[in-house]
């Protein structure tokens, strides 16, 4: 027989229970409580927030404005679910122009911690002061206090310990805070902002503070500096803000900021966008970097689609890529003909580990002119002729069975999994002397033709391995001793990886590069190890700064390689996508690629060579079947 069940009857939840079911949205950790604060005082048109913070927000969140306030009828009201003043009926949620409209952030926030709500309005004589305990009402009274309102938020979760089990350390949660108060700077020119950590002044932008000031408080002034001005209009989208130049690019997408009507959104439509716009101007795995506002016809847009507004949803999202692409790809394109100069060349720079005996004059290529690798002196280098030789493993060429490399081509070419990398040695010869330059195409990929396929070089990341075994060959066994400087070298950490560089100089120093605090957010390198010149030092910092903000720790087994994927990274002299070789030069690349030993790969892991084979063109062109 089966087992009864019985069926408990449907029921209304209690207040105290639903609050707390719809703060596992909204309150998801502390950076949430932020940015719903923050956007009230917004809304409420303060031209001053100030955030003030204690253990990263677990133990206090208190944020206060000089907004118009609340009557105490209305401040009660505010704490109640879905109680708002920023819509009146279902057809204002399509034309949202406010921050916040949801009306359940109080209330949700307030069952699980310690809430006090004190707010005034001008012309009132007193303020209504608010208690809240995990949702109960304490207290109601009137004290003194500017106009405005100030709400403070004490032991988060200490009614639901275990979601505050799940919260990350003091430096993550203080990071995803910091980026909250910089997102709503960057979109609201005209107020002010200060953010305060332990009693500590972590973030400072004054209320008349330009959008490139703002940018240069947050991420410094040269990060400022290599911004061009967006502006333009297409498709109904009216865009304005700052795009960096293609030189200052990340690893990640962490400093792309998009605001439509003065709402911090994530929506891929325009980071895709945006992202196109920088095509053939990045390499693989780089990002650009901007702060890009949008002015729009609300009723264009749906903010209602994720509980906590983060994402948006266009009523024509290919409208909007195309737009943001657009724009930003003509103010590129000005900025480069205006500031276009004659740029000097960029020669190959030679590893000293691939340099050989010169030959007889008679027989050498003339050598090529180098520019050194700034973090290992590299001599330049003399190409000598090869004598042509049997290729060797010659069916598994012709066939195109060879392993370890992608497969290019049509749609209709064979796609082949890489097993074993395995290049014959001296492959080139049979077909392609040294002494005659590979052909460059689209200033980024050099073509070597043998007999019965096309070998396609990328000449970026074949550089960046060159320069990357260079480094390891210089290296050798050494450590990471540091030597001193004569002069440090002063650089600015962004407010939200202040602590987080605090917190790991050891881990720096370990890694060969000294730091000392210089006051406020700027500090000083005073000793560096060879791996790194004194210049790039600063890159290396950031990358590893990236890399820990997201998680990844370092360990001492793994970090030298790391840190060489960094320091390549770093160095500038590797040649990009985009630039135009003399034939020396692609000739010294090819020289250069013989030496390698598999995976045929950049150190980040981008194949080098892909191959077009001759029956994958014949099936292309449907020659065989």
């Amino acid at each position: 027989m089966s087992e009864s069940r019985t069926i408990a009857p449907v029921r209304v939840l209690p207040d105290e229970v639903a609050n707390k079911i719809a703060a596992g949205e909204v309150v998801e950790r502390p950076a949430s409580v932020v940015k719903e604060l923050v956007e009230n005082a917004l809304d409420a048109g303060a031209t001053r927030v100030s955030v003030r913070l204690v253990a990263a927000g677990r133990r206090l969140i208190e944020v206060q404005d000089n907004g118009h306030g609340m009557t105490e009828q209305n401040a009660l009201l505010a704490i109640e679910r879905h109680a708002t003043s920023k819509i009146r009926n279902a057809q204002d949620l399509d034309n949202i122009r406010s921050l916040g409209f949801r009306g359940e952030a109080l209330a949700s926030i307030a069952s699980v911690s310690r809430f006090l709500l004190v707010t005034r309005r001008e012309g009132d004589e007193s303020a209504t002061q608010l208690r809240v305990d995990g949702g109960i009402l304490r207290e109601v009274q009137q004290t003194g206090a500017p106009v405005g309102t100030r709400i403070s938020v004490n032991r988060l979760y200490f009614n639901t310990p275990v979601r505050a089990k799940f919260l990350k350390g003091i430096a993550t949660e203080l990071g995803h805070c910091i980026d909250i108060v910089q997102r709503h700077a960057l979109a609201h020119p005209g107020v002010a902002f200060q953010f305060v950590h332990n009693d500590r002044m972590l973030l400072d932008v004054p209320e008349h503070a330009s959008l490139r000031d703002r940018v240069a408080l947050i991420w410094g002034l040269a990060f400022a500096r290599d911004m061009l001005d967006i502006a333009g209009e297409q498709n109904g989208f009216s865009f304005s803000g700052l795009a960096g130049l293609p030189g200052l690019n990340r690893s990640n997408r962490q400093h792309q900021f998009f605001f439509v009507n003065g709402r911090p959104v994530f929506n891929r439509s325009l980071q895709f966008g945006f992202e196109d716009a920088y095509r053939g101007l990045l390499t693989v795995g780089r990002h650009p970097v901007g702060v890009l506002t949008v002015s729009m016809n609300p009723r264009q847009v749906d903010v209602n689609i994720h509980p906590t507004k983060r994402e948006i949803r266009f009523r024509d999202e290919r409208a909007a890529r195309d737009a943001v692409r657009d724009v930003t790809r003509q103010c590129l394109s000005v900025y480069q003909r205006e500031h276009a100069e004659p740029v000097p060349r960029r020669e190959v720079s030679q590893p000293a580990a691939l340099v050989e005996e010169a030959a007889p004059p008679e027989a050498a290529a003339p050598s090529l002119p180098v520019t050194s690798v700034d973090s290992v002196p590299i001599p330049p280098m003399k190409v000598a002729a090869s004598e042509p030789f049997e290729l060797e493993h010659e069916r598994e060429w012709d066939t195109g069975e060879l392993p370890g490399f992608e497969r290019a081509g049509a749609a209709t070419a064979e796609q082949e999994a890489a097993t074993e990398p395995l290049l014959p040695t001296g492959f080139f010869e049979t077909v392609c002397d040294v002494r005659n330059a590979p052909l460059q195409v689209f200033d980024t990929y050099l073509i070597v033709p043998e007999e019965s396929r096309l070998l396609i070089i990328d000449q970026h990341a074949l550089h960046e391995r060159l320069n990357y075994d260079a480094l390891i060959a210089e290296l050798g066994d050494t450590d990471y001793a540091s030597q001193q400087l004569a002069v440090p070298v002063v650089f600015e950490a962004a407010p939200s990886q202040t602590e987080l560089l605090e917190s790991n100089l050891e881990l720096f120093a370990e890694m060969g590069i000294e730091i000392e605090p210089f006051g406020g957010n700027t500090f000083q390198i005073t000793a560096v190890c060879p791996l790194y010149a004194e210049s790039k030092a600063p890159d290396v910092v950031y990358g590893v700064l990236d890399e820990l903000a997201q998680g990844n720790l370092f360990d001492k087994e793994n970090a030298r390689a790391d840190l060489l994927r960094i320091a390549t990274r770093a160095c500038k002299a590797s040649v990009k996508a985009g630039d135009p070789l003399t034939s020396d030069e692609r000739r010294s690349l090819l020289e250069g690629f013989k030496r390698l030993r598999p995976p045929y790969t950049c150190p980040h892991g981008r194949p080098i060579i892909v191959e077009l084979t001759q029956r994958q063109m014949e099936k292309s062109f449907r020659r065989i079947q």
